[in-house]
């Protein structure tokens, strides 16, 4: 008998932030004259390829190893068949040295877990999604990670005033590199898998948690948040309990993206 395995889509989540904002003006012209083009030359693989606008943050957000530029959402049918490298051009370099910080997390495209809000429609309010990547910090086991997270944070978080939905995607067993890299001494000179190395970082869980605007997000997290269990690990009191810019970083979006690049990508227009 044929035994039929369905695959896990793949969303590979990107989120920028732009070490000086007078560097913006050159980024946008090199996402759009090349780095976007040269990402879809694996168009075959891709299925939706998505940027977003990054909101400013909410106060309190800014501490938390807020990401303040792009986010893109890119789509493949499977982790296991992203396009490597081989046979490509070389990609272009950014225009300027050190222009972004830029965080990558390959997930399952579904949530694993929806913990709040599923009746939410387009009749509801407005919103922004708090989205986050986290990890559990060094010497913490998953297994340890996870039983605080699903069985404290989760319904803890559920209790947050003004929330509107709460869903997480759990990182897969195994880490992928942010692109498939070949084996042995193929590895390009960029890859540096250094504890610091927030590209090259493994997570643990991506979540989205959203709220009608700012005001609300600082007003639950800030303001009046529930009685958090404050992990035994933990390596700070409040949330996110972990340290920004190593074991998590954020940003803010509103529902819709900007830039739908499979769909409406015309190069640039000026």
């Amino acid at each position: 008998m044929e035994v039929f395995l369905m695959a896990v889509m793949n969303k590979t989540l990107i989120i920028h932030h732009i070490n000086d904002i007078d560097n913006i003006p050159a980024m946008e012209r090199w996402f759009v004259h090349h780095h976007c083009p040269e990402v879809m030359a694996q168009e075959p693989w891709l299925t939706r390829y998505v940027m977003y606008r990054v909101m400013p943050p909410a106060k309190g957000m800014e501490t938390m190893g807020f990401f303040n530029y792009r986010v893109h959402e890119n789509l493949g049918l499977d982790v296991e068949g992203r396009r490597s490298l081989r046979g490509l051009l070389g990609m272009t370099p950014e225009p300027v040295e050190n222009a972004m910080t830029v965080a990558i997390a390959n997930i399952p495209a579904e949530p694993t877990e929806d913990f709040f809000g599923q009746t939410m429609n387009h009749a509801g309010k407005t919103f922004i999604r708090f989205v986050y990547m986290m990890s559990y910090p060094k010497g913490v086991s998953r297994e340890e990670g996870e039983d605080w997270f699903l069985n404290h944070f989760a319904p803890e978080a559920c209790k947050l005033p003004g929330l509107l939905r709460f869903f997480s995607h759990k990182a897969y067993d195994k880490q992928y590199s942010p692109i498939p890299l070949p084996e042995g001494d193929g590895t390009p000179e960029f890859v540096d898998v250094s504890e610091d190395n927030i590209f090259f970082h493994r997570w643990d869980r991506v979540c989205e948690l959203w709220f009608e605007n700012n005001s609300a997000w600082t007003n639950a997290f800030i303001n009046n948040p529930p009685a958090w269990t404050v992990p035994s690990w933990a390596t700070r009191d409040t949330f996110p309990f972990v340290e920004p810019m190593k074991d998590f970083v954020c940003t803010s979006l509103l529902e819709r993206p900007d830039q739908n690049m499979l769909k409406h990508y015309d190069g640039c227009i000026f």
